[in-house]
């Protein structure tokens, strides 16, 4: 895919300033003119001032909003010129389970837990760099919702259609999303395969634990993360005829809560880490840190049978150009020369 022809197109923004300065300027220029006529005619000022040069004012206004504008030009990062690269791809793919069982209906993690689930594989997308992945939703029930794939517009778009009306069937069965997971990866040998499971825990099957280990044996290494309050929990909304509730049971309201025991047990059958979803530093949160700390540190990379069209970096002309404009503007004078003729007198 040909690149953009700037790196940076959002600082187009920038430009907003030059023309700001450019009002600014014809405001000035406008103030100087109405004062100047307020203090004599035309014909007086060209006596009273005669070196006086609107020229070279405007000419120096001017080089400098250029100038300005080519350096929003080079920091917008202009490239043209097209060569060609290897293209290396790395060898991982992942897979994300993601639960999408009512329980995910909770708001006790700052938003829903699904969409705090959702979110948080979003931000993942842009860190991944050519890998592929792919999406397992489940609920009493697991369905390959997206094979593994590196379009990451068409995952983000088959992400945003998943709820809790993609389950066929209610509860939570985490052994046969992981056994869906696994059966999902194509490639073997040195080629690294993940799984990561988010969820709230609860689990109405049996045997999540034995199939994250059966997975680890075939190198699949099993990450969980959960989403929810391990405290108190939360309520479970839901709707009856636009009205908003809370599922009951027995008479009363039903509260869900994140069951990290469980969450561990399976992670370290896996070969891999429990996290709770949270924000671990600064904008990170517990998905990108994985990725970060234990996914990508063990990925490889293979080249690929074709070469990708790249462009130049140009951003140094507009910036020397910018550098060339300042320099003239300081070398123009505001006044010009006045050449006084000696006066001679008449002859004896």
């Amino acid at each position: 895919m040909l690149e953009l022809p700037f790196s940076h197109f959002n600082r187009m923004g920038w430009l907003l300033l030059v023309f700001a300065c450019a009002g600014v300027a014809v405001y000035g220029f406008a103030r100087k003119a109405s004062a100047l006529r307020a203090f004599a005619d035309a014909g007086l000022l060209a006596s009273l001032v005669p070196d006086l040069s609107r020229a070279r004012q405007y000419t120096k206004a001017i080089l400098t909003l250029i100038a300005m504008a080519c350096v929003v030009l080079a920091a917008m990062g202009p490239r043209w010129g097209t060569y060609f690269e290897d293209v290396f791809r790395p060898q991982l793919d992942v897979v994300i389970c993601l639960d999408v069982s009512r329980s995910m209906l909770a708001e006790d993690a700052g938003m829903s837990r699904l969409e705090r689930a959702k979110d948080d594989i979003k931000r993942l997308l842009p860190r991944l760099s050519g890998a592929s992945i792919g999406l397992v939703a489940f609920a009493g029930r697991a369905e390959l919702v997206c094979p593994l794939t590196d379009d990451y517009e068409f995952y983000k778009l088959t992400l945003d259609d998943v709820g809790i009306h993609s389950a066929r069937l209610g509860g939570t069965n985490l052994a046969e999303a992981l056994r869906t997971a696994a059966k999902s990866f194509e490639r073997t040998g040195p080629h690294q395969r993940v799984v990561v499971v988010m969820t709230d825990g609860e689990d109405h099957g049996a045997g999540a634990v034995e199939a994250a280990a059966d997975a680890h044996k075939t190198g699949v290494d099993v990450y969980t993360i959960g989403i929810g309050d391990s405290g108190r929990g939360g309520l479970i909304p839901t709707e009856n005829n636009g009205r908003r509730g809370y599922m009951m049971h027995d008479g009363q309201q039903l509260w869900s809560k994140l069951d990290e025991a469980t969450l561990r047990q399976i992670a370290s059958a896996g070969g891999g880490v429990y996290e709770p979803s949270r924000l671990v530093s600064g904008t990170e949160r517990t998905l990108e840190w994985l990725y970060a700390n234990r996914i990508a540190p063990a990925q490889t990379m293979e080249a690929q049978d074709k070469k990708a069209p790249r462009k130049w970096p140009r951003y140094h002309w507009p910036a020397g150009a910018a550098l060339i404009l300042l320099a003239l503007e300081c070398l123009i004078g505001e006044r010009r020369k006045v050449v006084t003729r000696p006066q001679t007198g008449a002859p004896l």
